[in-house]
């Protein structure tokens, strides 16, 4: 697995990065994944590494994932998951998250689905 590192957001990045996962952290996925998509735009505009705009995609479905989940919707979870796992399955850590971690627990929530024993609004961002 390659390890891959980030590279420094500007600050306007680092505003939209840390709204949404204020608002992730606050179970508001809809709107965590709409800051977040501001971000990756600004990244694809500025043409930065693709594995940081997929990694930023990734997160947007995560949060996507997880308004499926609560809302029960098993296609959309499993949809997500797909899509969410190639993206951050080879990252540790990026812009103070730790995705590993924060894999890890996305992962419980994939299995979940059709059980629906897990609340989506319990997971936080892991920071590394």
């Amino acid at each position: 697995m390659p390890v891959l590192n980030a590279q420094p957001l500007s600050n306007d990045e680092v505003e939209k990065l840390e709204e949404g996962m204020a608002l992730f952290d606050g179970a508001k996925f809809w709107h965590a994944h709409e800051a977040w998509e501001d971000l990756w735009n600004m990244l694809k505009h500025r043409q930065a590494p693709s594995e940081e705009i997929l990694l930023v995609q990734g997160l947007i479905q995560t949060a996507a994932m997880l308004l499926h989940h609560q809302r029960r919707n098993l296609a959309g979870v499993e949809k997500q998951w797909a899509k969410l796992q190639p993206k951050l399955r080879d990252w540790t850590t990026a812009w103070g998250i730790d995705v590993a971690s924060h894999l890890v627990v996305i992962r419980t929530y994939a299995q979940d689905a059709g059980a629906w024993t897990l609340k989506a609004s319990d997971h936080q961002l892991p920071r590394a």
